[in-house]
């Protein structure tokens, strides 16, 4: 079942409700009402019952049919109980005789007759009048009330159906706009954003689910694009050293060659071989971490200890380049991965060698809550326009194209610290070098 029909089903349902429980008090009321008039006519028979008994002559001037009764019982007894005048084939019980002795009035219900007791002292003289009758004419109404309300009940669930079926049809058709416009949206053009409604000052519903359904779309197109690109990015990346192993291993096959030449040759694929590794190892652990499969071991690390380790590993393979650290590094704890930490600073450290021919500058700053790792090398720099993608997998800048690399190692570094709740902030000049800063929160016990 459709939403629409749905909604015109509960629309339906809730108006025969709200309509019986008005049907059902007014048929209550006008019963009672009914009941009630009934009562007070005869009330008013008895009155006259008992003036017709004390003074017969009265019947000529006030006939007993004034008061719309189809066949009233009429029974009348003394002040002792004695019956003194009956008329009618319904029976009085001798305990309402006796009540009415004790008491004013009288009202029963036996059956389908409803009875009145009254007391009247005429001339004098006490007498105990009851009438029952019948109330075919109040009930005969009622049976037509009650008809007329079911019918009436019935022809409004009938109406409120349809009724609900065009306000929910009105109600749900910018969802069918959004429908028939969400079904347009191909791989092909992601960059269509739906349309608000014709009033764009008063946001209601539909807009606001329009409005978080285009951002959705905004996120999307983002990730295909970046999808895409990593995907031309990664094809260039790992067809260039399979490309340089074929060629290399075609060349050695044409014809015999010298040991040096072979063992040049074998150097090429070594060199191209490991570069692949590097590449596959990089964009599986960067697919790891995207995914969650790594398993993250967290411990508390002093930042002091972790830096001195990640340092002393980088000189060992890289001797040649000078790390100058600005001030003493603070004892300062964190929750993390040590080998994670690891591989973020190595990675950072890596591209400084790559990129820089000067020392590089380290500094850590503790503040209340968080520590910052600050790397500085003073090489070729990331040109403005590459700073924003540079984090992008497989993006290199324009300006180091010639030299080797995979453009994963940041990529890698930003994922490994946002895994940490921590930031990787960029700064960088063309010519004069770049600084990247890991912030990471700090336990509180460095606090």
């Amino acid at each position: 079942m459709k939403i629409r029909q749905r909604l015109a089903l509960r629309f339906t349902i809730v108006s025969a409700l709200i309509t019986g429980a008005i049907l059902i008090f007014i048929y209550i009321l006008t019963r009672g009402f009914v009941h009630a008039d009934f009562v007070e006519r005869l009330t008013q028979h008895s009155s006259l019952e008992a003036l017709h008994y004390a003074s017969p002559q009265t019947r000529e001037v006030i006939p007993a049919e004034s008061f719309m009764l189809v066949n009233p019982v009429t029974s009348i007894y003394d002040e002792h109980g004695n019956l003194l005048y009956h008329q009618g084939d319904y029976s009085i019980l001798k305990s309402w005789v006796i009540f009415l002795q004790q008491n004013d009035v009288f009202n029963a219900e036996r059956g389908v007759y409803t009875t009145v007791g009254r007391k009247y002292r005429i001339n004098g003289v006490q007498y105990l009048v009851f009438v029952s009758d019948k109330d075919l004419p109040g009930q005969h109404e009622l049976d037509l009330l009650i008809n007329a309300m079911l019918v009436g009940w019935f022809v409004s669930l009938f109406f409120s159906y349809f009724a609900g079926l065009y306000f929910s049809g009105n109600a749900l058709r910018p969802v069918k706009r959004v429908v028939q416009e969400v079904n347009q949206i191909t791989k092909d053009n992601l960059s269509y954003r739906l349309k608000l409604g014709k009033d764009a000052t008063e946001v209601d519903e539909i807009d606001e689910l329009i409005l978080t359904f285009n951002a959705l779309l905004t996120r999307i197109e983002s990730a295909f694009i970046t999808q895409k690109r990593f995907v031309q990015h990664a094809s260039h990346e790992l067809k260039t050293p399979l490309t340089a192993i074929m060629a290399e291993s075609e060349l050695a096959l044409t014809r015999e060659r010298s040991r040096e030449e072979y063992k040049r040759t074998l150097e090429v694929i070594t060199h191209e071989t490991e570069r692949l590794v590097t590449i596959t190892q990089g964009l599986l652990t960067l697919a790891r971490l995207e995914e969650g499969s790594v398993k993250i071991q967290m411990h508390q690390l002093n930042i002091k200890g972790v830096m001195k380790e990640t340092l002393a590993t980088f000189s060992l393979h890289h001797p040649q380049r000078s790390v100058e650290i600005t001030d003493s590094i603070p004892d300062a704890f964190v929750t993390g991965d040590l080998q994670l930490l690891q591989i973020a600073i190595l990675n950072i450290l890596d591209n400084a060698v790559k990129y820089s021919k000067d020392k590089i500058t380290v500094s850590v700053l503790k503040t209340s809550d968080l520590i910052s790792l600050s790397f500085i090398d003073y090489g070729v720099g990331i040109p403005e326009a590459d700073l924003s993608r540079i984090r992008s997998p497989l993006f290199r800048a324009s300006n180091v194209r010639d030299v080797p690399g995979a453009g994963l190692g940041l990529s890698l570094v930003e994922r490994i610290v946002k895994v940490h709740n921590g930031e990787l902030r960029l700064t960088s000049e063309v010519n004069k070098g770049t600084t990247c800063e890991i912030v990471l929160p700090l336990t509180s016990d460095s606090q």
